[in-house]
């Protein structure tokens, strides 16, 4: 009988400390993963790099509305989706959605690998003012243990966390890719979806709650208007590294 007790007991020890490595393996890798079906998913959008007090005359918009072509993923179909729109009079408008997410381990770095399906109607190699619509409007994915927000400097908002200027990537963000659509028909230019992926992870460090804020969205060096819509996020965050 003693040796049956023993034994059960080393099984429950056992049992214990698997249970603890599948939690802790858990926590070191994560995925997050958000479409907007039901709503807007606790995603919110912002801009900087603009006047202050010119929203109005920047056309600054964003919100929950349906996509302009359903799109399928991986057999589910999006029909709805996150709006942002700006016209960009400063020649260096972000326009931007972010969440914050949590359970992960405080205090922690994760790296990163994000993935963003949005739609766009612009094509390739065209001309505009300041620059191309597509090929001079930066998209960018970024996180930071700060809630990233527009501030005044002067008579400017600026975003209070480094995500870099236009092409070039920042501490808090890295761009991976632009808003040129080869699937758009210059000829015909409808909605079509356009995928980011980041090559190389975004490495970002926890708050004391496990705690990171998530943000996309485009740093544009076109003076006109940009008009979007973000079908999908997903994000992974790994620990083990």
């Amino acid at each position: 009988m003693r040796k049956i007790l023993k034994k059960t007991s080393k099984i429950s020890w056992l049992m214990l400390l698997l249970q603890l490595c599948l939690s802790f393996s858990l926590l070191a890798k994560q995925a997050f993963d958000f479409s907007f079906e039901k709503g807007h998913a606790g995603w919110v959008g912002d801009f900087a790099d603009y006047d202050v007090g010119q929203e109005a005359f920047f056309e600054l918009g964003w919100g929950w509305t349906s996509l302009p072509t359903q799109l399928d993923l991986n057999g589910t179909p999006l029909q709805k989706g996150m709006l942002l729109t700006g016209n960009n009079h400063s020649d260096d408008l972000f326009m931007f959605l972010k969440h914050r997410v949590e359970g992960l381990k405080p205090n922690t770095y994760y790296h990163l690998i994000f993935r963003v399906v949005i739609e766009n109607n612009v094509s390739p190699d065209q001309f505009g003012v300041g620059g191309s619509p597509g090929e001079s409007v930066f998209f960018k994915v970024g996180a930071s243990r700060r809630e990233p927000k527009k501030v005044a400097e002067g008579s400017i908002y600026r975003l209070n966390v480094d995500k870099g200027n236009q092409s070039q990537s920042g501490k808090y963000a890295i761009v991976v890719g632009d808003l040129a659509n080869p699937l758009v028909d210059p000829l015909d230019p409808t909605y079509q979806p356009k995928q980011f992926v980041n090559e190389i992870p975004l490495k970002v460090r926890t708050d004391h709650r496990g705690r990171l804020w998530l943000f996309v969205g485009t740093d544009s060096g076109f003076e006109a208007l940009t008009t979007y819509y973000v079908a999908h996020i997903s994000v992974v965050a790994d620990s083990k590294h």
